[in-house]
């Protein structure tokens, strides 16, 4: 193909296809994937993520929780579940509408300022809102109980499945996503003395903070 990479992407409103290049002509090894915008992304998610979570679960699933960041994730599995197989979302603490500094918060990974091309394709029926202090307290229960070393994102992907099961109550299959290790956090989110100067230093030995005793 003279170093000319072709990229297909499929149209889920219309069903039809279409080819562009992904490349071009005079690139010399460089490659942008725009992870926010590149709805490859959200088709990774729709084909195979949502899949598997249906596969495992038997296809008893009563809900899927899961933080944004560039939305392919939320997207895939979200279309898959409610549109292909009916699975609806528990409706908590709709959020609205909001103004969020960027900077305002230490947990990363998470958060959009703008609806990308990956977000606009989910089908979703809630938000919860999570605070610094519950994503650093389970991480460290996590971390104590399980030997799970998670960073901040997913820490909350954790708090919001915690609060989704105490919504729905007992006897319910909920399932987040941990994509990803501590080993990027630990200037901030793993670090003591960071958190002491922000007045985050954990102190629960186990989910009071979520009001479980």
């Amino acid at each position: 193909m003279n170093g000319e990479s072709l990229e297909q992407t499929i149209d889920y409103t219309t069903g039809g296809e279409k080819q562009s290049s992904a490349l071009p002509h005079n690139c010399k090894g460089g490659f942008f994937a725009d992870q926010f915008e590149n709805l490859a992304n959200f088709r990774a998610h729709y084909e195979y993520t949502g899949p598997e979570i249906w596969d495992q679960t038997g296809g008893s699933l009563d809900a899927f929780v899961a933080a944004t960041g560039t939305g392919g994730t939320v997207a895939g599995v979200s279309r898959f579940l409610q549109v292909t197989r009916g699975v609806m979302y528990t409706r908590e603490e709709a959020e609205g509408q909001r103004l969020k500094n960027l900077f305002d918060t230490i947990t990363e990974g998470m958060g959009i300022n703008r609806l990308t091309q990956n977000f606009m394709m989910a089908k979703l029926d809630g938000a919860f809102r999570g605070t610094d202090l519950e994503a650093v307290e389970m991480s460290r229960f996590l971390l104590k109980n399980d030997g799970l070393f998670l960073g901040s994102s997913l820490a909350m992907n954790c708090v919001r499945a915690v609060r989704v099961a105490q919504s729905i109550g007992p006897g319910h299959t909920i399932v987040t996503i941990l994509c990803d290790s501590g080993m990027r956090h630990l200037r901030k989110f793993c670090n003591a003395e960071y958190l002491s100067q922000h007045g985050l230093t954990p102190k629960a030995t186990g989910l009071e903070f979520l009001g479980i005793r």
